[in-house]
């Protein structure tokens, strides 16, 4: 198991960043490492962040959501999840071809949201982890 998992947000909403960042700090074991509104704002940010995992709200009011998890994927190692309110077949579709590793839903409570964090990163983890010869 993985001991602290680094999570940074993009979330074009401002209530809804800061409701997801008080949410993520009442575990010990995520530690939000930087939230953005948008890919640029990003971009800018993962370097120096090194995130375990990134949320990415896909549903975005200018319908770039895709493109924006495209865009997270090639600038990041970390699994970029796919974060929102509801996921149709289509989109979810999109998202795992842009490069999505997995979907959460934002209204899930926090400790199965927690639980699903951890999960997706140790198994991301174990997937990037050099096996021992």
């Amino acid at each position: 198991m993985i001991a602290s998992v680094r999570v940074f947000l993009v979330d074009q909403h401002d209530d809804a960043r800061t409701t997801l960042a008080q949410r993520l700090h009442r575990d010990a074991r995520l530690e939000l490492v930087g939230v953005a509104s948008c890919v640029e704002e990003a971009a800018q940010l993962l370097p120096k962040a090194r995130p375990d995992i990134v949320l990415l709200d896909i549903r975005r009011h200018d319908g770039s959501g895709v493109d924006a998890c495209r865009a997270l994927h090639e600038l990041t190692d970390a699994p970029v999840v796919a974060f929102t309110s509801f996921m149709t077949p289509e989109l979810w579709s999109a998202a795992r071809e842009a490069g999505a590793a997995d979907y959460l839903l934002k209204h899930i409570d926090t400790e199965r949201l927690t639980r699903a964090i951890l999960r997706l990163a140790e198994r991301h983890q174990k997937r990037t982890t050099p096996r021992r010869q």
